[in-house]
């Protein structure tokens, strides 16, 4: 089933690896804090400042796509949200070290919606054995401003299903088949599926921000693979 989703899923919602949504007029960077982050929390509770046209645009597409929806380790259901300016990005890539195949997922946000510039907060790579290994992943600008972001790897007779979240304070975590990583101590995850069912795992601190390119990262990150 989730093959056939993934298909429908690379068709109809590209835009969810790369999503912009610009509703406020701020060219000022907001530096967070508690206050104002309780601030954007009640805002969020107070329907005269909800983005009512995206509300219902996102029912449009839950009622249209509901099951693609459902297809994702957290079934993603339309809320009302205060207007927002962020934009989020998710980036897969594979590496090939030998006969040995990975597919893995950068997770970042823009430096501001009209920048080209990326901010990676997390990468997961699984070691698929398979350059066609199935693999999906959403990414969520609703929650601004915390980024997060879902999706699972199709690997051999195995699922690995994960949900990520990063808060405006630099707390981050990613959740791999119940297993808890804190980014503080390693941005970049590996997973290595057993054929026992179980997964063995990497975390290594390094991340994409630290390189020029896509490229670059991966021919240093596969030296520790």
């Amino acid at each position: 089933m989730k093959q056939i989703v993934i298909f429908l899923v690379l068709i109809l919602f590209y835009s969810c690896r790369n999503e912009r949504i610009s509703t406020e007029n701020s060219n000022t960077p907001i530096v967070w804090n508690e206050a104002n982050l309780k601030k954007k929390a009640t805002d969020h509770l107070d329907s005269t400042k909800w983005d009512k046209t995206m509300f219902k645009e996102d029912i449009e597409n839950y009622n249209q796509y509901a099951k693609i929806f459902n297809s994702y380790p957290i079934n993603k259901t339309p809320f009302p949200v205060a207007l927002y300016d962020y934009a989020v990005s998710s980036v897969p890539f594979t590496i090939e070290k030998g006969k040995r195949v990975f597919k893995g997922v950068k997770i970042g946000e823009y430096v501001n919606p009209k920048s080209d510039e990326i901010n990676f907060k997390m990468t997961l790579i699984v070691s698929t054995g398979d350059r066609n290994a199935g693999e999906n992943s959403l990414v969520e600008s609703r929650n601004y401003p915390y980024l997060v972001a879902q999706g699972y790897f199709l690997v051999r007779n195995d699922e690995i299903d994960w949900v990520f979240t990063s808060s405006p304070d630099g707390q981050s975590t990613l959740l791999v088949n119940m297993k808890l990583f804190d980014l503080r101590f390693g941005e970049t995850v590996v997973i290595y599926p057993q054929s026992n069912h179980s997964f063995l795992y990497q975390q290594i601190d390094d991340s994409p921000n630290n390189y020029e390119s896509l490229k670059d990262f991966k021919e240093a990150i596969s030296k520790r693979l």
